[in-house]
């Protein structure tokens, strides 16, 4: 996790680089960066939700839950962080 978010930051400082004297020339491949830089936020911001969120089964099975109901949401949640993660590698890979 770490090293995708040593990636996306230098991606992130790698896209600020002025160009032309202080002045930012912005192409149509730039801008479709600025998207899919857009889209790897949003897909890390909802990545880290989600790897919060697997705690909170730890408390529905204190609270009462069936444990196997909680291994179920829990075996789910770790599927689509790994979906997300998965994503997250393809789009910053792709730039």
């Amino acid at each position: 996790m770490r090293r995708l978010l040593l990636i996306v930051g230098l991606v992130f400082s790698l896209n600020m680089i002025p160009v032309g004297g202080g002045t930012l020339v912005v192409t149509q491949v730039q801008a479709a960066e600025v998207a899919d830089m857009a889209q790897i936020r949003l897909i890390l911001k909802k990545l880290r939700g989600s790897m919060a969120s697997l705690k909170d089964f730890d408390e529905l099975e204190a609270a009462g839950m069936d444990k196997a109901d909680v291994d179920r949401l829990r075996k789910a949640m770790k599927g689509k962080i790994k979906q997300m993660t998965t994503d997250a590698v393809e789009l910053i890979t792709a730039l």
